[in-house]
């Protein structure tokens, strides 16, 4: 057998290397102050006495901390004796907000599940800002109420078709709003419901997750451990961010990446 080139074998010592550098990144952000130090200083340097009386802790303690960060690269002083996060922290910092997520519903997830496309777990952290909402009755009214309130387009990927915003629907139709519908291949039409000519309408083989947007706002729900959505909680807000992730996977043209990436995981 042809002997593996240096540059393509497996190094355990590097390995270990790379995961010594992880856990000791991970140390330093794991203390509090720290982080409240690094979120500080991110967009514009601080001196060490701002940074004391901001945090309201000891000169010293503020000094000890500072020391940690500068030892892990994340931060730097400039000769003006101002503290500046380095690329290599904000490379970090950007990270955080996926973690800050999944930390806050951390006890949803025990009965949710993240079978989800990669594209939506990479950028997880954009959902940060948010409100979480709960049960069946107050979720399927704030969306009707959003619905109501759209202006501009309505895109709804769901399993099934909510009845209830139906006569919504078809009087935003009317009013000349954008409808865009996903559906799964499979998916039983209530009685008495067609999909009219005027809807933009694809289908997927399988839908495991819900997404209602209009330019106002979105909604996200995720499917629980049995894989069929969990229609008793669902993530809502009006944020920019929040309202980036439900449409697009990796930030192409809107309306093409609500069509193409928002598939679902086979």
């Amino acid at each position: 057998m042809k002997e593996q080139s240096e540059d393509v074998r497996i190094n355990p010592e590097k390995e270990v290397s790379n995961l010594m550098k992880l856990s000791s990144l991970l140390f330093e952000l794991s203390h509090p102050w720290r982080l409240k130090l690094l979120l500080l200083i991110r967009e514009e340097g601080q001196r060490h006495s701002y940074i004391s009386q901001k945090l309201k802790i000891s000169p010293q303690e503020t000094s000890r901390h500072l020391t940690r960060l500068q030892d892990a690269t994340l931060i730097e002083k400039d000769v003006q004796g101002i503290f500046k996060v380095t690329n290599y922290g904000k490379a970090v910092l950007s990270l955080l907000p996926g973690f800050e997520f999944l930390a806050e519903i951390g006890d949803d997830l025990i009965k949710l599940n993240l079978d989800i496309p990669k594209e939506f777990i990479e950028r997880i952290g954009e959902l940060k800002s948010f409100e979480q909402v709960e049960g069946v009755m107050m979720i399927f009214r704030r969306v009707e109420l959003a619905l109501t309130d759209a202006e501009k387009y309505m895109w709804i990927l769901s399993p099934e078709i909510l009845m209830s915003t139906v006569p919504i629907i078809g009087e935003n139709l009317e009013k000349g709003l954008e409808f865009r519908l996903i559906l799964p291949k499979e998916v039983r039409y209530p009685p008495g419901y067609e999909p009219r000519s005027d809807e933009h309408l694809m289908f997927l083989d399988e839908i495991k997750i819900s997404i209602v947007i209009t330019e106002k706002s979105a909604f996200f729900s995720l499917p629980a451990r049995d894989g069929k959505i969990d229609y008793s909680t669902v993530f809502f807000s009006q944020g920019e961010e929040f309202h980036k992730f439900c449409i697009t996977g990796r930030g192409q043209n809107q309306r093409r990446s609500f069509e193409v990436v928002v598939k679902i995981k086979e």
